[in-house]
């Protein structure tokens, strides 16, 4: 009886079972080694708009929005006509206060459950130069919100964090 053809046999299956478990152990410590991505935050805003008084951003429940690595915009719905929600604006971090009258460009690090931001209005322009900084053109004045006419109509603040969109609110415009 003939028994050399098992050990060539055995030992393939010990050299690829060596192999595998090595692959595992040089996998597993690399991926350790491997910068993870921050989670982005998870919360509830509350926002009210205001044509005489502002903007209001309320932080209701969930993790801090870290305001350095956040970035707002509003777009108008459809309540404004078709394809109005192209006409998108950045808001401008320097234009945003807390309670204190603190910008959130310059001191404000974070924006905690029950804080509140605020873009109110100054020199009596009813916000447009704050809110829509982009859409100051007069062509496309049917899409301020600061008009009496689209009282009633919403309009919509996104918050994205790293580009990623992380809230979207629908704000009713008050006279």
């Amino acid at each position: 009886m003939r028994e050399e053809a098992v050990s060539p046999v055995i030992g393939v299956l010990l050299m690829l079972t060596l192999t595998l478990i090595i692959a595992a152990i040089v996998n597993s410590y690399a991926g350790g080694l491997m910068e993870t991505e921050s989670k982005a935050p998870s919360l509830t805003l509350q926002m009210s708009y205001s044509i005489v008084h502002g903007m209001e951003i309320r932080h209701v429940s969930g993790d801090p929005l870290p305001i350095s690595t956040v970035k707002l915009m509003v777009r108008p719905s459809e309540t404004f006509g078709r394809n109005a929600s192209q006409y998108s604006s950045h808001i401008e971090k320097r234009y945003i206060t807390n309670s204190d009258g603190a910008s959130w460009a310059d001191n404000i690090t974070s924006l905690r459950p029950g804080e509140v931001g605020y873009i109110t209005n100054k020199s009596n322009e009813y916000n447009l130069s704050y809110l829509q900084y982009d859409l100051l053109d007069s062509k496309y004045k049917p899409y301020w919100f600061n008009q009496s006419t689209n009282a009633g109509n919403t309009f919509f603040l996104e918050v994205y964090y790293k580009n990623t969109m992380i809230s979207r609110n629908e704000v009713l415009i008050e006279g």
